[in-house]
């Protein structure tokens, strides 16, 4: 499936084009890792619209007014020096030109050309305004300029959600033909463990299912065959620490290097099964009092109070009146079973793979 259809990175090129018709020279800081193709695809889609395109090229180790120059072919003479203002009155209307790649130790350079080109642009109506966009990876976002007349920083920050892995995931995973219900809770597993990072999403949601209950020794095999862990650290431009879902969070690889963050990966399962498996013990508990009501003359006493309805009682309670009662094996079984489940996932407690897909968790 390819990412950049998913809500938010397609939304964040939608902007990026938006801001363009709005005559703004663009700045796209991202991550060193993690975002691949950003150009090519604001490339498609801005030639899908009708705009004349250039590029996408990538930076070289050559002054950028040079390089443009170059790139769009630009015929000067010797008597003639060239200049940013020379610059813009040579591009057609209209015209965007798209430039990626370029680095923290050519950052610099560029900074100066696109602060120099954003005033010669001002002069220039909208509408026909020729537009330069940088794509910048692995530069820190205090790096960048605040908002101009004619320049605008568009940081790759808190654009892929919960929902755009989930959605990945869930398309990948379909070739296993899993039943619904198991195919939901991996596909959530794996969005806790891979938060943003596609390519660690499609390693786990290839792997054996039962690996994925042990975060760390999932993500450790991840490492191995993934790589380039190394390079991560606990900063937004190294792609180690991005905002998700409007929360500031570490990149599952760092959490694995020490033994606070191994409790927080598996906290992060924990999310992932309370989030699909409490509403089920929730129906599991409502098919069981249907199972029981014929069964039990009311009102009963529990804990010193009388219940007059079996919908009144929680999942341990339930199990408790089926035992108390002596009901069939297969009743006191099932109502055992949620409550253990209940009680471990209310303290924060992982569930095992068996216990996870039990299909007493469905209500049978």
């Amino acid at each position: 499936m390819d990412w950049w259809a998913l809500p938010g990175p397609a939304h964040f090129v939608a902007k990026a084009v938006e801001n363009l018709r709005d005559g703004n020279n663009l700045i796209l800081p991202t991550p060193a890792r993690g975002v691949s193709e950003l150009a090519e695809t604001l490339r498609r889609s801005l030639e899908d619209e009708g705009w004349r395109v250039v590029g996408p090229f990538d930076d070289e180790e050559e002054n950028p007014i040079d390089q443009l120059y170059g790139w769009v072919e630009i015929c000067d003479s010797e008597d003639m020096r060239r200049s940013v203002g020379h610059l813009r009155g040579r591009l057609e209307p209209g015209q965007v030109i798209i430039v990626q790649g370029v680095r923290g130790d050519r950052w610099g350079a560029w900074w100066h050309f696109m602060t120099e080109y954003e005033v010669a642009s001002r002069v220039v109506a909208k509408l026909v305004r020729p537009l330069i966009v940088i794509v910048v990876a692995g530069v820190p976002l205090a790096s960048f300029p605040e908002r101009s007349v004619a320049l605008l920083t568009a940081p790759w920050q808190d654009v892929v959600g919960e929902l755009d892995i989930l959605l990945h995931v869930r398309e990948t995973m379909r070739i296993k033909r899993y039943d619904g219900g198991k195919e939901k809770l991996l596909s959530r597993i794996v969005a806790k463990l891979a938060l943003w990072d596609f390519e660690l999403a499609e390693y786990l949601a290839g792997i054996d299912e039962r690996r994925l209950f042990d975060p760390v020794v999932a993500l450790s095999d991840a490492a191995k065959a993934l790589g380039r862990t190394d390079e991560l650290a606990a900063t937004w431009e190294s792609g180690g620490k991005i905002k998700f879902d409007g929360i500031e969070l570490e990149h599952p690889m760092l959490l694995l290097r020490h033994a606070a963050g191994h409790g927080m990966l598996v906290e992060r399962l924990w999310q992932a099964q309370a989030g699909e498996l409490l509403p089920l013990l929730e129906i599991g508990r409502r098919y069981w009092v249907q199972r029981m009501r014929p069964m039990v003359r009311l009102p009963i006493c529990l804990n010193g109070a009388n219940c007059s309805d079996l919908d009144e009682l929680e999942i341990g309670q339930l199990a408790y009146v089926a035992r108390s009662q002596g009901m069939k094996n297969t009743i006191q079984q099932a109502t055992e079973k949620l409550r253990r489940y209940r009680n471990k996932l209310a303290h924060m407690e992982v569930l095992e793979h068996s216990a996870a897909f039990d299909p007493d968790l469905r209500g049978r």
